[in-house]
């Protein structure tokens, strides 16, 4: 396996870790306003059902990524 450039050893794991930590906080609020959108959709009745697919699938993509963003941060602090 490769190893990593010289020019991002300089870069410290913290400041990488803040990034993704916030990329992390936003797809965590759009997965929770697919969940949000997908209890609003069926208490009403008005949606069809592919409106409702596409908000839950919204909402497990939203939460997938930020899951992913959480394990970049975390393994990046403890390497």
């Amino acid at each position: 396996m490769p190893s990593e450039p010289t020019w991002s050893k300089q870069i410290p794991s913290s400041t990488v870790c803040t990034w993704f930590y916030a990329l992390a906080l936003i797809n965590l609020f759009f997965g929770a306003a697919g969940v949000l959108g997908s209890l609003y959709l069926m208490s009403n009745g008005k949606g069809s059902m592919s409106s409702l697919a596409v908000t839950v699938l919204a909402a497990s993509v939203g939460f997938m990524n930020s899951w992913f963003f959480f394990l970049v941060c975390n393994r990046g602090l403890h390497l």
